[in-house]
């Protein structure tokens, strides 16, 4: 199985009013590790097309060590389906939580911005 991970580091400028990482930036860090995967897995460029059933379980604190684990789940003639898992762990107390987990779809494109067909 297909599979990418990407770790960050939860900063102060990742948060929101409430004093923990803004869910949009989780949003972008999926979209981020979703995308590297698809790249590698199409070889070649890839566009989002659909983020599907995106639930947020638990929160993420500035200073967590935050893990974004990506699976291919299927692949299609020009698309790929991943599904992704955020993790977190606190690094003093060495506790892991599943922060959020989605799946997204990409489509592979050409260099006319058409749908093209996955290279295996």
């Amino acid at each position: 199985m297909e599979s990418l991970k990407f770790t960050y580091l939860a900063e102060p400028n990742d948060i929101n009013f409430g004093g923990k990482v803004h869910g949009g930036e989780v949003m972008k860090w999926i979209d981020q590790a979703a995308y590297a995967l698809a790249v590698k897995y199409s070889k070649g460029y890839a566009v989002t097309k659909f983020v599907d059933n995106i639930e947020f379980k638990s929160p993420i604190n500035i200073g967590d060590l935050v893990t974004i684990n990506v699976f291919l789940v299927k692949s299609g003639n020009t698309s790929m389906t991943f599904n992704v898992k955020v993790l977190s762990e606190h690094l003093v107390l060495q506790e892991e939580n599943l922060n959020c987990e989605c799946d997204i779809v990409f489509v592979a494109i050409d260099q006319n911005g058409k749908p093209r067909k996955i290279i295996k």
